[in-house]
């Protein structure tokens, strides 16, 4: 009888577990190849990466899409776990793992018969730019946005949802001269929709360590971030993360720390 009632507890605690697994929220804007459509057999490169290494952890990785502002608001405050495709200098105060998960190259892009090409920063001042609201491009945000973020005559600020689209209507219509995007986004934004706007790569305005950055709200984020760091070494010695940058056709040369 003893046996028999020690066979039952250990089957509903088994059942059970699953229950008590910790949750992750992960939070970014739509940001595709880097993270994409939530509850999709494609989520995004880093919520897969991310899926696999707390998975592994015992935990439960759920993942949300919110306007960039509204994201890193969020999660600052705690009601978030974690903030997908961030930078050090957009969020310092976010907890960061030491080795970032993707590179990002923030590349200007502007109509195939605009002559303008990006040299500087001073060759800026000849065009009206777009960006979008609390991203930091790398450091373009510190050297350029920030300064003239009150004169509209350089800069055009968006947030909110289908900002490429919403960009490229206004390049279309001349509205601005140029706007600034992460490549791989652009390529595949480009490859998944038929806007009309012919484009042409005016420079690289910056290239930038992507990071998932946990809450400082959050008590266990340094764990978290321990946690990333470590299955992000396993991953790569078992060929997962170039199976998984494969998928989103993300090269991951640039992606080593």
């Amino acid at each position: 009888m003893h046996r028999f009632r020690a066979v039952i507890s250990l089957v509903l605690f088994a059942w059970l577990l699953p229950l008590c697994a910790e949750t992750l929220t992960l939070v970014a804007d739509y940001w595709c190849p880097f993270n994409c459509k939530p509850e999709s057999d494609r989520p995004g490169f880093l919520i897969e990466v991310a899926d696999r290494i707390f998975g592994r952890a015992g935990y439960t990785v759920i993942y949300v899409t919110r306007p960039w502002s509204r994201a890193i608001k969020e999660v600052e405050t705690g009601q978030y776990t974690a903030l997908v495709g961030t930078g050090r200098t957009e969020v310092p105060n976010l907890v960061f793992p030491k080795r970032p998960l993707a590179m990002a190259r923030h590349t200007f892009f502007t109509r195939v018969d605009s002559p303008w090409q990006y040299r500087n920063d001073d060759s800026l001042a000849t065009i009206r730019l777009g960006v979008i609201d609390d991203y930091s491009y790398g450091d373009l945000n510190d050297r350029y946005i920030t300064p003239h973020r009150a004169d509209r005559q350089r800069l055009m600020i968006l947030n909110g949802q289908n900002v490429i689209g919403r960009f490229l209507d206004m390049l279309g219509l001349k509205r601005i001269d140029a706007f600034v995007e992460e490549e791989a986004v652009m390529r595949y934004f480009l490859a998944q929709s038929r806007h009309p706007t012919a484009l042409r790569k005016a420079g690289i305005a910056s290239r930038e360590p992507l990071f998932i950055a946990f809450s400082p709200a959050n008590p266990n984020a340094r764990r978290y971030a321990d946690i990333l760091d470590n299955g992000l070494q396993a991953l790569k010695e078992s060929g997962e993360l170039a199976e998984l940058a494969g998928k989103y056709h993300i090269a991951l040369k640039a992606h080593s720390p």
